[in-house]
This record gives C-alpha cells, structure tokens and sequence, in this order.
C-alpha cells in the first residue's frame, strides 16, 4: 500500500441505484474488442449445432462433436454493405438489415439462400404507392422462413420470402399508435427492448402489443445543425403526472385466414390504469401476461388464452422491484415457477422458488443468496438451471459454471431450444470469452471466441483490487473498490453502457476497459465504485426503493462511504471527486448540496434534475403520483436550495438532444446557479443523445473529463505543506 502513496486521490463516480460507478461512454454490443458480438451467436434446434459469426465476417456453422464448420454466408456481401445480420430458423435464407439510420433500418433486406449456394437479391417491402419511407423493424419467425416486418407502424407478415406480403394491423400512425414495437417507455422503462411481439413456437400465432399514445403529450427535441433554421423532432413522453400510453395485447392467428384477439385482463383494480410488462408463450394457444399497475407497485399475473381471449388471474403480487424475472412453465402450463423474497432470518429477504404460489409458500431453495434469474425447465430431467449472487451456502443446487475457468467468475448464459446445450459468456474479471458447453457435461465444451488478440495486447496486466462487504450505522453497503494502478492499452476499446436507473448493479466482476482505467492508470488515481444492494446482489433488505424519499437514504449512505475511504491509509482525502451521469448525476449534485467542501471537484453529465420533467414510468415509481405525492417531487428536486451548490467547482455537461434526460433539466438548473452566482463550468454537445454517436464528440467528452479531473486532482503544493506541518505536529 505504501507504494501506492498517500497522495493517491479518489474519484468517487455516481450511478444507478445507490451505485457508485464511472459509466461507458461509448455505446456497445459486446465487451469483446475482436468483433464478436452477442447476435452473431444462434444455438440450433437441431443437436450440436451453432450458427456463429466470424472476426472476418463469415457465417458459420459449427458441429460441436466433430468441430467441422460449413460456410452458409461469406463476408463478401456483409463487410462491404455494413449488414446486421440474422439467419432464418431452417437457415436456408439470411436477413441482412443495413442500419443506415441510429434506430430505423433501410427499406431493403438482403436475402441469402444458403447452404448449397449463395445468391444475394434485393427483397422489396416496399408497400405500393409509397415513395420515400423507411423500415422500423424485421425479422425471421421461429418455423422455416416466415418474416415480419414493421412499417409505418403497421405489422406485415410473409410466411415465405416468396409469398405475398399479408397485413396484420391497419390502425399504426406516426406519433400516435404503434403495433409490435414499444414505444419511448416502453423500450426504455418497461419492456427494455424495441420488439413488442412475440411468436408463439409453432408459428401460428403472433402476440403483440398495440401502444396508443394519441392523449400522451409530445415532448420536442430541437436539432441545430446543418440548416438554415432548426429542426425539431417531436414524440410522445408521459411525465410524471401526465398521460400515460395506453396499451393493449392482440393475437393474431397466421395459419389460415387472419383472426385477430385481444386479450382481456380480468376485472381489477390494480390494472385500470396500467402497463403490460411481460408477455411469454406457454403453449401454443396459452399466453402469461403480467399486467403493472401505473405507480408499479402491484402486478398480475395472467394465463391468456389465445383461441378467446380470456384471462384469469393467477397470481397477485407486491412488487419490491421494478423488472421482476420472468417466470418458467412447465410444457403443459399447468405449473409454473418464479422467485419471491424469502426470510432468511436476520439476513433480511433473498429471492427464492417457491414450490407452490400460496400465502405461506414452501421454497425449493433458500440461504442467503439471490436466485437472480431462472433460465431454463428441463422437465424430463426435473431440472431447473438459473443465474444466483454465490457459490457459497449451497443448498439443494449445484454449480455448474464455478470454478470453470480461470479467471472467470461473472457469467450470462444461454439454452438451446432443447436445453442439450447453453452458451456460456464469461464476462470477467479476466479478458472475456464465449463457449458452448454441453449441459450434462459442462466440462465438455467448445471455445466460440476467447478474445486472444485482446489478451495478448495487454501484455502486463497490474491492478491493485480491494473488495469491502463494509455495515455502517445506516444500513449495510456492499462496495467493491478497484484501484486500477497500471493497464498498457494498445488499442481503443468500446466499454459496454452502464444502466443508470436504480436496481442495477455497478459493482461487478465484469470486465470493462474505458475511460476510468486510463485515468487511474496514467494520473495514479483511484477509481471507485460503490453499490448498495441492488436485485442481483447479496441481500433484500436494501433491496427496496426509499419509498418516497428518493435519494435522501443513499446520500447518507454515499457519505458514510467516503468518510471510510479517506480513512485509508492509500487515499488522500482531501482529493476526491464525484462523477455521475442521469440518475447518478442527480445523486452527484444532491451530495454536494449536502456537503461543505468536501470534495475538491465533480462533473455531472444529464442530470435529471426535477422528477416532474422526467418519464412518468421512472417517476411514479419510485416517488408516487405527482398530485398525491407533491412533498416527496418537491424532496426530490434539485431546483429547490440551489444557493447550496454556489461555492461548489462542478463540471456539467449535456447534450442538447437527448431524448431520455432533456436539456430542460440542465436548463432549469442553470437559470438558478446563474441567479445565486454559483461556481461551475458548462460543457453543451450540439445534437448529442444521452448517448452520443458522433466518434469525435464521444473522443472530445473522454478528453474533457480526464482533463478536467487531472487539473482539479493534481498535486497542491500548498496541502503538502499542512501535510508536512500536520505530521510534525504529531
């Protein structure tokens, strides 16, 4: 430690939840730098098969007991256009969608007969008598070669390339009504992803959701470059308090003529005003829907069938988080397993399978760790395969990716469609690596993608890690400190894009390369990240929001924290800094407000800054109706007391186009520092998101920020001498 020095400063970042954590700040798919990525990766029906993508842009596929590969796509037609790529269930015919738009693909699909030969053509999608438009979403269905496709808000189906194309909704408008696809809060809050429809797996029916949003207000998005006059961009965007989208769910039958359904929720009170926030195939004429109540607090979960639309409720529940898991059905329906909080003595409450819903359930597994998610049923084998918080405290389960390989402790993994085989991603600490295993011999597996250029460019790997499971007075913390004192980058790397709403978790054993490494690893400062118990960590007890007083728990959290760092013997405590971004930023800001110089400096990028101007869906779930709840909105803001931040040195940054926190909230807050004169420094990304897209502007806010923190961390001639003078006092 003593080589470290005591001069070391601290960069104490802010994010998600209570997490405290430096976010990416370039988008990416992957954290693998060799041009794998996730949806190049299909594990087949068929056994010992994988369909994979190559660094050179081949597809492949692979048979795992002979390790023989076949080419059912070459590079030639993918690397020259840019092409995404997805294959179809037979993989006779590949989809390759040129994304020559952020969010919206090209009207073209390119169309590959594979196997056998290759013959590249253009399928045109383009309804009659449309001139100038473009494709919002296509993809192949889960039997042979059917194809759905998204246009103007409409849904198209071809149950072949070569069919007539059959249109499944006529009520889609721009701006007001959309079929298949979720919408901002939707995509963003609730289902967190763009797709809204789902396949039965016999491809006879197509579950959807249709998203009125013709009474939800429209948020404008003003961009000011490359014309004479601005443009703007409008959409809808519930805030808090206002009108939310109304949402429905359809089947529609696709063999034989075109039967449409909705389905009807059951008369309750919880669900007359609300959101649907989980959609899964039972059977192949049963659905599970659950249906969340607007403030997010209750749910239902209901059995739908698809040939009536009829629901019953099968189970009511509380809500403690806000993206519960999505339970597994046994084959028939009949059964179905999700995880609840469970008691475990004065631990507090871990999630667990209950073996049987009731008020007093019995639990197939307990101790104090998390069932994080359920993966898979293997019925025939009475088997259950999920994500948990530890190996240790084992209880009736048995591990299957511990201890695998070096190095390797933080995994996501994926099933086959029968379950023979998962692929197993190992995320870190060390380089990332990707392998197919069989599931009744994990040890018996075939490397996909071990990342080697990657591991043999960081030739010298030094990092200096501490982990803390620290109980303050307040609450009990569980923060991992990672000192980063040497990392050799000899190439750029695109870290993965941190969540930043409340219940993610920062502190992991994920690799990551980004800015904060260079910081630490060329300036020797610390760089740490901090998490209260957030749903895949140890201990439900934290679990649950501040219910109403967002924020004000985890500030003093925050605190106790960086008193226990500037303790230590390596940390200079009267140089540390805060960094936060969105939610984080908020946090950052509210610490400071509480504060009297105790941090040399921060930067705070998009910070919401009153939760009135934010997504109704974060809002109200975390602080209640706005007409109900007005003390707790006002206890939030960061707009009241603002001559508390006048004597602070902060950095804020912003881009003016962003579409998830607005400039408003930056907006709202300058208009106040500017009238108590307060001390900061302003940064504006013209058109920027909340992610930004331009590589220079993404380069320019990487420099700033190291720039920023250097100036502000550097030596201080003047604190080395009350340093000195301290200690010959003593």
């Amino acid at each position: 430690f003593n080589g470290i020095g005591i001069a070391m400063a601290v960069i104490l970042g802010v994010l998600a939840l209570v997490s405290l954590s430096i976010v990416a700040l370039t988008p990416g798919k992957t954290n693998t730098s060799e041009g794998w990525t996730r949806e190049c990766l299909m594990l087949c029906s068929a056994e010992n098969e994988v369909v994979l993508c190559t660094q050179q842009g081949h597809v492949l596929l692979q048979h795992l007991n002979t390790n023989l590969t076949t080419t059912l796509l070459d590079n030639s037609t993918m690397v020259s256009l840019s092409l995404s790529l997805s294959l179809s269930l037979s993989l006779s015919l590949s989809l390759s969608l040129s994304l020559s738009l952020s969010i919206s693909l090209s009207l073209s699909l390119s169309v590959s007969h594979t196997h056998t030969h290759t013959h590249t053509y253009v399928l045109d999608l383009i309804p009659a008598g449309v001139e100038v438009s473009v494709l919002q979403y296509a993809a192949w269905g889960p039997q042979e070669n059917q194809l759905i496709y998204v246009f103007e808000n409409d849904i198209y189906y071809k149950a072949d390339v070569s069919s007539p194309a059959m249109r499944l909704t006529t009520s889609g408008k721009v701006g007001q009504e959309v079929n298949g696809l979720s919408d901002w809060t939707y995509e963003e809050e609730i289902l967190l992803k763009y797709p809204a429809h789902w396949w039965s797996k016999d491809g006879a029916r197509l579950a959807y959701l249709k998203i009125n949003n013709s009474a939800t207000p429209l948020m404008e998005i003003p961009h000011f470059l490359g014309g004479t006059y601005p443009s703007n961009m409008l959409y809808p965007y519930p805030k808090a308090g206002s009108s939310i989208p109304v949402v429905g769910l359809f089947v529609v039958n696709l063999y034989g003529p075109a039967h449409t359904l909705e389905m009807i929720p059951p008369d309750s009170q919880t669900i007359r005003e609300s959101y649907i926030s989980m959609v899964n195939w039972i059977t192949s004429t049963r659905l599970a829907v659950v249906w969340l109540n607007r403030v997010q607090n209750q749910s239902v979960l209901c059995v739908c069938e698809a040939t009536t639309g009829a629901c019953c409720s099968s189970y009511e529940m509380k809500n403690e988080t806000s993206n519960e898991p999505a339970p597994l059905f046994s084959a028939d329906g009949s059964q179905f397993y999700l995880t609840l909080p469970a008691k475990q003595g004065a631990s507090g409450e871990f999630r667990h399978i209950p073996a049987i819903l009731s008020a007093s359930p019995r639990f197939l597994t307990s101790g104090n760790w998390d069932v994080a998610q359920l993966c898979a049923l293997d019925e025939e084998n009475s088997k259950m395969y999920g994500w948990s918080t530890s190996p240790q405290t084992l209880f009736r389960r048995h591990c299957l990716t511990c201890d695998l390989f070096e190095n390797c402790s933080f995994f996501r993994a994926e099933f086959s469609p029968n379950q023979t085989h998962f692929a197993l991603y190992c995320l870190g600490p060390g380089v990332p690596k990707v392998t197919i295993h069989s599931t009744g011999d994990p040890s018996r597996y075939t490397v996909v993608e071990e990342n080697s250029l990657l591991a043999t460019s960081l030739t010298i790997i030094l990092y200096f890690t501490y982990g803390a499971n620290r109980s303050l007075p307040i609450f009990n913390y569980y923060f991992f400190l990672r000192t980063f004192i040497l990392i050799p980058l000899t190439r750029c790397i695109n870290a993965r894009h941190s969540d930043e709403s409340p219940g993610m978790q920062s502190v992991t054993e994920e690799f990551t390369l980004s800015w904060p490494q260079v910081l630490s690893s060329l300036y020797g400062v610390a760089v740490v990240w901090v998490d209260r118990k957030s749903k895949v960590g140890p201990g439900q007890r934290t679990n649950t929001p501040d219910a109403r007083r967002l924020g004000s728990l985890r500030i003093k959290e925050h605190l106790g924290v960086v008193e226990w760092l500037s303790q230590l013997p390596y940390i200079d405590g009267r140089r540390i800094a805060l960094y936060g971004k969105g939610f984080g930023g908020y946090l950052t800001l509210k610490i400071l407000r509480a504060t009297e110089q105790m941090f040399r400096c921060s930067a705070v990028m998009a910070p919401i800054t009153d939760f009135r101007l934010y997504s109704a869906a974060f809002s109200e779930r975390y602080l209640g109706l706005p007409g109900k709840e007005e003390h707790a909105y006002m206890s939030a803001s960061l707009l009241e007391d603002v001559h508390k931040l006048k004597d602070q040195n902060f950095l804020l940054l912003h881009g003016t186009a962003d579409a998830r926190v607005h400039f408003q909230h930056s907006a709202e807050l300058l208009s106040r520092l500017v009238k108590v004169k307060a001390n900061y420094t302003l940064q504006l990304y013209p058109d920027e998101g909340h992610t930004f897209r331009e590589e220079r502007s993404i380069q320019h806010l990487q420099r700033s920020l190291l720039h920023y923190f250097h100036n502000c961390l550097q030596h201080d001639p003047l604190l080395a001498e009350e340093e000195e003078e301290e200690e010959e006092e003593d």
